[in-house]
């Protein structure tokens, strides 16, 4: 089945446990596969995946990956000040974001998630979107304990063409957009520029005086290469405003600029062989202000990271064996600073006996964290009657950050150790799947009111559930449902971990008419838990979305987020926007 022919709902639920296919980015072929870090798998997926294009990412009515990510509903977010995802039922840092196969997890950051580099990802510039459910740490190192967020970015055109967009909806929300690109298979260039403003919202419910809390943020890359090599340069600049969660002053807000430089190349070696070389270097400063002066960051709060990776592919007798070494440095750039990560990462993967086998394993050398062995063991069958079993077994590791050590210098790195067993059947009529899962972390972090903030290790926390899905098209209405539950609990505690709703259900029809492409997605969250085993009510909200083509060059876009204007909360004493309109047009030249 065609991934452009799918509705989001149809993409997000159908090729969750199908073979994962290569995608020709542009104007040269390079093929991704985001479970084995490879360009050319031998075999099918094993891991639960979920795969969106760019088309799928623009049927959303997003305005931001964030946005976007909100819309995936199997992805926990929490979109505050702060933004943090939860997969499976893990803390922000156990969720790994990598574009271009580089980790976008900043080194400031005081809880080792990705944070306000989600706000960095340009969402006009996505060529592809995976979604890696369970341990990837043996492929991708550090943080990949409940999943991977692959983004690939697009490269240039077949032909000299720009595209403009703009968008403007609830909260006086604005959006430009800006990409022209060149060239072929013999060379490219592609330039994107991407700005976005919004006066908000009054962010705390305890908030009197109805200030809003605006965001802005903006975005410039350039990116040229050919078939063996490619470089590029991103700028982002990003303003939040937001409220004291103490209840001081409202007056404040922060910024986040950065830059990156990223160089790659490949080269076919042999038949059997082929090598890549990627360098990264991502410079990021960070500074708060508070009524009406500067608070902290800036000079002291000024960290790079530095990362080099180079791939080797391998094809033996229709195996294939990934062997890769990666360096990593973070610093901070006052202070000298920093961490070290070497690794060396095997990954092997056959066919035997009708049985798809994946394996490997990874040996880190951290400055801090000390010498660390991870592997991983992944299975599937086919069976008759359109029938596949999977099965994996994998360790994983999580190092602290450059933040968290700040705040306590012995804090010691998390082992998690993750099991997961899926079922799927094709069906004349659809597909229907269910996974069960287990992950098990020691040395957990956690930091909360009662330790000043300041990450611990709190012992042990386990994340079991299950995920269900069933895919159908009825009388050309494509329809995808879902369910997932997901029991967290730290140590021996009996409630479940703050934020995480135990049950999630989703339900998305989209049907084609002529030229119209709507799409109805209702998702509902039982209730949950905040600091302090504060309960937040369960919700259902309804998101509308549709685009219109008015010729080959003009499309319209219209979305509805909340139609209904529910009033619901995902932390204590924090507003949400409620329902958001959102109309905009993009012309190709």
């Amino acid at each position: 089945m065609n991934i452009k022919q799918l509705s989001l709902a149809a993409a997000v639920s159908a090729l969750t446990f199908t073979t994962a296919t290569n995608a020709v980015l542009g104007p040269i072929p390079i093929y991704l596969n985001t479970e084995y870090r490879t360009d050319a798998p031998v075999i099918g997926s094993i891991a639960s995946t979920l795969n969106f294009d760019a088309e799928d990412i623009k049927a959303t009515g997003a305005n931001s990956f964030i946005e976007f990510l909100e819309s995936v509903p199997s992805v926990e977010m929490w979109t505050g000040n702060v933004p943090a995802i939860f997969m499976r039922g893990g803390p922000s840092n156990h969720t790994l974001v990598v574009v271009d196969g580089v980790k976008i997890n900043p080194p400031n950051s005081t809880n080792g998630a990705v944070e306000y580099g989600l706000t960095n990802v340009p969402i006009n510039d996505i060529e592809k979107i995976e979604i890696v459910k369970g341990s990837g740490s043996v492929l991708y190192g550090s943080s990949a304990v409940t999943g991977v967020i692959a983004i690939t970015t697009k490269q240039g055109s077949e032909e000299e063409h720009a595209t403009v967009g703009t968008k403007f909806g609830t909260n006086n929300t604005k959006i430009y957009t800006l990409t022209a690109s060149n060239g072929g298979k013999d060379g490219f260039v592609r330039f994107t520029h991407n700005k976005y403003s919004t006066d908000g919202i009054n962010a705390r419910s305890d908030d009197t005086t109805n200030e809003k809390d605006a965001i802005s943020s903006n975005s410039t890359q350039i990116k040229f290469g050919n078939e063996r090599f490619s470089a590029s340069y991103l700028k982002t600049g990003n303003r939040i405003e937001y409220d004291d969660q103490f209840g001081g002053s409202n007056d404040q807000y922060l910024t986040r600029d950065s830059s990156k430089i990223s160089i790659n190349a490949n080269n076919k070696i042999s038949d059997i062989w082929k090598a890549r070389f990627q360098f990264t270097q991502i410079d990021a400063v960070r500074k708060a202000y508070k009524d009406g002066g500067f608070s902290w960051g800036g000079d002291g709060d000024n960290y790079q990271n530095t990362t080099i990776i180079a791939l080797n592919d391998i094809n033996i007798n229709n195996a294939l064996l990934n062997i890769g070494l990666s360096q990593s440095e973070d610093k901070n750039t006052v202070t000298s600073e920093k961490l070290t990560s070497k690794d060396l990462f095997v990954n092997w993967q056959q066919n035997i006996n009708n049985v798809d086998i994946s394996t490997g394993a990874r040996y880190i050398k951290h400055s801090k964290a000390g010498n660390k062995t991870i592997y991983n063991l992944g299975a599937s069958k086919h069976l008759e009657n359109s029938l596949k079993l999977t099965g994996a077994y994998g360790t994983s590791f999580s190092a602290p950050t450059l933040g968290q050590l700040a705040g306590n210098p012995n804090l010691k790195p998390e082992i998690s150790k993750n099991i997961e067993l899926g079922i799927e059947k094709q069906h004349t009529w659809g597909m229907s799947s269910i996974t069960i899962y287990n992950n098990t972390s020691t040395n957990a972090f956690r930091s909360d009111g009662t330790t000043g903030w300041v990450y611990e290790n709190i012992g042990r926390l386990r994340t079991k559930g299950i995920e269900a899905s069933l895919n159908t098209n009825i009388a050309n209405y494509d329809i995808d449902f879902g369910y997932n539950y997901n029991k967290s609990r730290e140590n021996d505690r009996v409630l479940q971990s703050i934020r995480r709703p135990q049950n999630t259900t989703h339900l998305t029809i989209g049907k084609q008419y002529g030229k119209f492409n709507p799409k109805v997605q209702i998702i509902k969250k039982s209730s949950s838990l905040d600091n302090g085993d504060i309960k937040l009510d369960g919700y259902m909200l309804i998101n509308l979305s549709t685009n219109y083509d008015i010729n080959d060059s003009a499309k319209v876009s219209l979305s509805i987020k909340n139609a209904t204007n529910k009033d619901y909360s995902v932390a204590n004493k924090y507003n949400q926007p409620g329902r958001v309109v959102n109309l905009g047009l993009d012309y190709k030249f």
